[in-house]
């Protein structure tokens, strides 16, 4: 039933609002309204799909408590209209087939709504947008913006579009020659490198060398690069796939200018034996860096330290993004009216135009401008020169502009010396060719 449905039905049956959960007729013979499975008079219930194990689960381990904390927060205030929110969570064990039954789970045991970050949502996303089951959370597969049920704050990699903030910040720390690092079996890897060699030729500087590599091949890639005289490295890898490729560098002695991946802002690794393989490496953040200590990043960890002290320390990035998921979704409940339904939660919160998440993203998102808006703005931050503590580059997170479409897009494998020596067409599992967060 429509939004504007329920207000005429309210109009006739005033009464009727608190049979919220309930079937049934009126003494008059008016049908009472039902809310949304999983929204009763006091409650409301949301799912939490991650991977909890698994080949990528390391990468994930903020996400549950970054929500738990932001939903917890909103029920000392209150909750929602008097309806306190309670998450039912979900390991997806890295799984495709597992993401779809855990899915499925979720739903059967109430779940209004689900927030989901995970790189293994194909099956399970299709199913969901059937279903009419809003899903909000992190992009990290470009399947995301195909389905209007999906709501999230951030897309980093296009299939058409690229934009200038990369390469700019590069050519401002002084690289001039760049070589990418994928992940072949990933498209949104696929996807990443090539908006990031799209960005990085816009502002001049060449992509030497684009190739897959693995822990198997880390020593021969590597010496390729070196050979190049690439003084730039960009990852759309897993995190110890760059590092391992970082120190592989500086054994043969060229350690590179400028190193770059979306994938490691989290203190946890700095205190590991990682953080003089880091040190001075950089990575790009879809929202402000907790190191600028804004009134929100204050507010954040202060809730953090209430509701979920076991995330220590909880400056991790799989944390945040869990808080603003969250966040988001609190945000459609606020549009509905009193008795949310799937339907108009969808269509209420596709009429947001200023989500910002209280001050923790760069610029504020309007999600009525349709799916796969592709970010234009980044914060940049540094490991320090100790490797300690992450560190901000710049007075402000930088925004770039839209690079052109190119005709007849491809994600090239480039040998040492820059030429092409494969191409594989980006496209998605469904062939739709969206865009999405990178898949680390």
């Amino acid at each position: 039933m429509s939004r504007s449905k329920l207000i005429g039905t309210a109009l006739v049956t005033a009464a009727l609002v608190s049979a919220c959960g309930a079937g049934g007729s009126t003494q008059n013979g008016t049908a009472a309204w039902t809310c949304a499975p999983g929204v009763t008079d006091d409650g409301i219930t949301v799912g939490v799909l991650y991977p909890d194990s698994g080949a990528v689960s390391a990468q994930y381990t903020g996400f549950r408590s970054g929500v738990e904390a932001r939903l917890a927060e909103q029920n000392a205030a209150g909750g929602v209209d008097g309806r306190r929110i309670t998450a039912i969570w979900r390991d997806d064990e890295s799984s495709p087939g597992v993401n779809l039954r855990a899915a499925k789970d979720l739903v059967a045991a109430g779940a209004f709504a689900i927030l989901e970050h995970t790189a293994y949502s194909e099956q399970s996303a299709p199913w969901l947008d059937q279903q009419h089951i809003p899903v909000v959370g992190v992009a990290d597969q470009p399947l995301w913006a195909d389905h209007p049920n999906m709501f999230t704050y951030t897309y980093v990699a296009d299939d058409t579009e690229a934009t200038t903030t990369l390469g700019q910040f590069v050519q401002s720390r002084g690289g001039t020659r760049a070589a990418l690092i994928i992940t072949s079996a990933t498209r949104a890897s696929l996807l990443y490198a090539e908006s990031a060699r799209r960005s990085l030729e816009a502002a001049g500087i060449p992509v030497v060398f684009e190739e897959p590599i693995d822990g198997i091949t880390m020593a021969n890639v590597v010496g390729r690069i070196v050979r190049t005289g690439a003084d730039t490295l960009v990852a759309a890898t897993s995190l110890d796939i760059y590092t391992g490729a970082l120190i592989t560098a500086a054994e043969r002695g060229h350690p590179f200018g400028t190193a770059i991946s979306p994938a490691g802002y989290d203190m946890r690794v700095l205190a590991s034996g990682l953080r003089q393989a880091l040190a001075g490496t950089y990575t790009p953040l879809p929202f402000t860096a907790l190191e600028r200590d804004l009134p929100a990043h204050r507010d954040y960890l202060a809730a953090m330290a209430r509701h979920a002290p076991e995330i220590q320390p909880p400056s991790q990035q799989s944390a945040v993004n869990g808080w603003i998921s969250a966040d988001l979704f609190l945000r459609g409940l606020r549009t509905p009216g009193h008795c949310p339904t799937r339907d108009s939660y969808i269509h209420g919160l596709r009429g947001v135009t200023d989500y910002d998440a209280g001050g923790l993203l760069i610029r504020k998102v309007d999600l009525s401008a349709g799916s796969g808006q592709l970010d234009r703005c980044a914060d940049f931050v540094r490991v320090s020169g100790t490797g300690d503590v992450f560190e901000t580059v710049e007075p402000q997170p930088r925004c770039g502009e839209l690079v052109p479409a190119a005709p007849g897009l491809t994600a090239a494998t480039t040998s040492a010396t820059g030429s092409a020596t494969t191409s594989a067409t980006i496209s998605a599992p469904d062939g739709s060719g969206r865009s999405g967060h990178l898949l680390t």
